[in-house]
């Protein structure tokens, strides 16, 4: 388990227009993508990406991938402030340890670190989209599936009961699997939304850091 400890970072000159802007931005209906897709079941709009200017108010992290991942130190480190298991203030406490140490090219390492732990929560993140994509089809096909089921028991001969039983004993499976995927719902759109947070958070704190 990872020791907790008490620390406040540095307010520093980028917190509270991080705070404003990342804030509209998770808030907002306007910010928050498309939901055309058919695909997304979620009441949340699909987002399919967190860029930096979400949550960033710092300097450019667009083109600094090649560099993060040759940075072991930064690597490991963003890699876990991106794990869900890691609680945020130990994270917070993580990144303040790494911004003590730092010297001369302290704002260069802290915007690394902010590149690699975006790029760490979005690929995370996408694979969760594309799960819930997954989920909406194989829904949408159990739905169908129940639908063919109805229409089999409605033409079939009462007189056929083996066969009617069969079928009432599948569509009664199918039923309960269907709600049950249904109840998680719920759950399976929050995870996207709790990475955003995370990573909302994880930015206020490095940008806490800048000088």
């Amino acid at each position: 388990m990872v020791q907790i400890r008490n620390r406040t970072a540095r307010p520093g000159p980028w917190s509270g227009v991080l705070l404003a802007a990342g804030l509209l931005a998770l808030s907002s209906p306007a910010s928050a993508g498309t939901s055309e897709d058919p695909d997304w079941p979620c009441v949340q709009r699909k987002v399919p990406e967190i860029s930096a200017g979400m949550v960033w108010a710092g300097p450019p992290v667009e083109a600094l991938k090649p560099e993060w991942q040759q940075d072991t130190e930064v690597s490991r480190l963003a890699g876990n402030l991106a794990a869900r298991r890691t609680e945020i203030e130990a994270a917070k406490t993580a990144i303040a340890d790494f911004a003590t140490g730092l010297g001369a090219e302290r704002n260069q390492r802290l915007t690394l670190l902010f590149a690699a732990t975006l790029d760490i929560v979005n690929k995370e993140r996408a694979s969760i989209i594309s799960g819930i994509g997954r989920f909406t089809r194989k829904q949408r096909a159990l739905a169908e599936r129940l639908g063919r089921l109805a229409g089999e028991l409605k033409a079939l001969p009462a007189a056929e009961k083996g066969k009617r039983e069969e079928l009432e004993q599948q569509r009664l499976w199918d039923t309960r699997i269907y709600e049950d995927r249904e109840r998680s719902l719920t759950y399976i759109c929050e995870q996207p939304v709790l990475l955003e947070q995370r990573v909302f958070a994880l930015a206020r704190e490095i940008m806490g850091h800048l000088e």
